[in-house]
């Protein structure tokens, strides 16, 4: 993953909230499921980007709540909004597969393990959020790409996206490109596709002791309808893993 990547797309990253309805209705309220109640909880947002999932825990009731991310442009951003709007989130700039300073009882990662290029890198990422938790017990909560998404082309378009595979059969370490354009710009990056059992492997690796994948479920207040394509074959699936 290169940082310069994702420095120019903070703006886009933060508006896809308001401009796409799965990221809500499907993808936010399958993580807050997950999360279950983090009121008090000390949260790690791990390769947080735009921040935005780093304020949603602080509005949530989390403290303190952390976000790090190693692209400059998208930390910069997070920074802008948390003092033009306070939420009691903090943000550093820094490599997802570095050790962080301070004890958490949570750690959230949102489309990080998917920019990891390499099985030693993917299992930094792991480590980093095994050894941010405060002990036994505690959760790493994370959203992948689901290994069994559909590659059929343009099957989510209507959602607002394209995940473009390169073959039906894909490998571990495989790009996959993740296209979308709204608001007269551009997201267009490339996340690496990895098996459960790769994924598994290195969050046990990294200390994990269990591992659950999540189904992602639709808020109530959605139209369930129109998301049924994307209930069916999910872009992304939530996991925890527990220390």
């Amino acid at each position: 993953m290169t940082t310069s990547e994702f420095d120019h797309l903070a703006y886009l990253y933060e508006r896809s909230f308001d401009v796409w309805p799965y990221r809500r209705d499907v993808e936010q309220h399958s993580v807050r499921v997950a999360l279950g109640d983090v009121t008090g909880s000390a949260a790690l947002d791990l390769g947080c980007g735009a921040g935005s999932y780093t304020r949603w825990l602080a509005g949530l009731g989390a403290r303190p709540v952390v976000g790090v991310d190693a692209a400059a442009g998208m930390i910069e951003h997070a920074r802008r909004r948390e003092a033009a709007d306070p939420s009691g989130a903090t943000f550093v700039r820094q490599d997802a597969g570095r050790p962080v300073s301070g004890d958490f009882d949570v750690v959230l990662a949102v489309h990080l393990l998917p920019y990891a290029e390499t099985v030693a890198a993917l299992t930094a990422m792991c480590a980093t959020a095994r050894s941010a938790l405060a002990g036994t017990g505690k959760r790493f909560v994370t959203v992948t790409i689901n290994p069994d998404f559909a590659t059929e082309p343009g099957y989510y378009r209507r959602y607002g996206f394209d995940l473009i595979a390169p073959s039906d059969e894909l490998r571990d370490g495989d790009p996959v490109r993740l296209r979308s354009e709204f608001l007269g710009g551009r997201i267009d990056v490339t996340p690496r596709f990895w098996t459960r059992s790769t994924q598994e492997l290195a969050l046990r690796a990294a200390g994990f002791r269990r591992v659950e994948w999540w189904d992602p479920v639709c808020s109530p207040t959605a139209d369930v309808g129109h998301f049924g394509d994307y209930l069916r074959k999910p872009p992304t699936l939530v996991v925890t893993a527990t220390a």
